[in-house]
């Protein structure tokens, strides 16, 4: 008896599954086996940012109508590996009341480490907590934020920040820096160490505890930062309290500000914003006035950014300050331009 047979041998249909085969081995090679071929290529780039305004403000009566160039960016950054790059930022600054050149100060000047769960950043180095409460704002070419308008930290210092990622939800960062901020350099022995917690429960959710210490003959100088905020496709909302116990080292020199601000997006290229500050003194028993009045007071800030090309974003707004005690509401209509190169 013949032995049966299931398949006929076909020499052409074999040729036929063995290129099949090969090619789906070929096709499952992880894509990551692949990458490793490309080399890395050291790089850099040159960055700009302009800020720029045409503005009128009323006051008791009086009004002043004036061209602002208020901030100018000039930096370049570069790509030493895909873990070491380095970064250099000049800033041009406004000229002040009764200077009319403009000052140049060193801004960033850092050179960071980073991989997937850890990030070291050291040099003149971009403060974390700053660069939360400007993204979580996003308008610093309208206005600035809240924590470095009031004087509770500076947008940049001379030091050395860690972050690192626990998990996707959990972060801490650690920071200590000399605390007299990118306009002055290191004049004593006294640094301020900074912790922050950050966390994303679920999507679009972002919370961040920021605290810091500063000692300085038998006086310490405290802050505390909560921020908590929501964002999706349409809307974003957020809101901050900044806590200051013995500002610049002097006892009983305590404040606080509340701010909360928020924005919806009308198309892809326009939306609405609005903010409100508060900003008052905490004052001892003995000192009913507050110790710091031209710091306190409201803002109420509305406005409409267009995006005119990438890069590119203009902004009609209002903004209004109400100061302390008896001094009369500033008010101002401002047309401000944001250029980034």
């Amino acid at each position: 008896m013949e032995p049966r047979k299931f398949f006929p041998l076909n020499k052409s249909l074999f040729k036929k599954l063995a290129f099949a085969a090969s090619a789906i081995a070929v096709c499952s090679i992880p894509l990551s086996l692949w990458g490793q071929e490309e080399t890395f290529k050291p790089g850099g780039k040159p960055e700009a940012r302009i800020f720029t305004s045409l503005n009128t403000t009323f006051s008791d009566g009086e009004n002043h109508t004036k061209f602002d160039l208020t901030r100018a960016y000039f930096g370049y950054s570069y790509n030493f590996s895909k873990t070491f790059t380095a970064r250099v930022v000049y800033d041009a600054a406004s000229p002040s009341p009764g200077k009319p050149n403009f000052s140049g100060m060193l801004k960033f000047a850092y050179l960071r480490y980073k991989t997937e769960k850890l990030s070291v950043t050291s040099g003149m180095i971009p403060l974390p907590e700053y660069d939360v409460s400007d993204s979580k704002w996003g308008y610093r070419y309208v206005y600035r934020p809240a924590h470095e308008l009031y004087e509770f930290g500076a947008a940049a210092d001379l030091g050395l920040s860690a972050t690192y990622n626990f998990t996707e939800w959990f972060s801490a960062d650690l920071t200590i820096m000399n605390e007299e901020g990118y306009k002055v350099l290191e004049s004593d022995s006294t640094f301020k160490a900074a912790a922050g917690f950050t966390f994303t429960p679920v999507t679009g959710a972002f919370m961040r505890l920021y605290l810091d210490n500063m000692s300085k003959d038998g006086t310490n100088q405290q802050t505390l930062q909560f921020i908590a905020s929501y964002e999706n496709s349409n809307m974003a909302l957020s809101a901050a309290y900044n806590l200051r116990k013995n500002h610049w080292m002097e006892e009983n020199r305590d404040f606080q500000a509340f701010t909360v601000n928020g924005s919806i997006i009308l198309s892809e290229k326009a939306r609405i914003f609005g903010r409100f500050d508060n900003i008052s003194s905490i004052n001892s028993d003995n000192e009913p006035d507050p110790w710091n009045p031209s710091r306190v007071g409201q803002l109420y800030l509305i406005g409409l950014q267009y995006s005119l090309a990438p890069g590119v974003n203009i902004s009609p707004n209002y903004q209004g300050w109400q100061p302390s005690g008896s001094v009369p509401f500033v008010s101002g209509f401002y047309l401000s331009l944001d250029l980034k190169l």
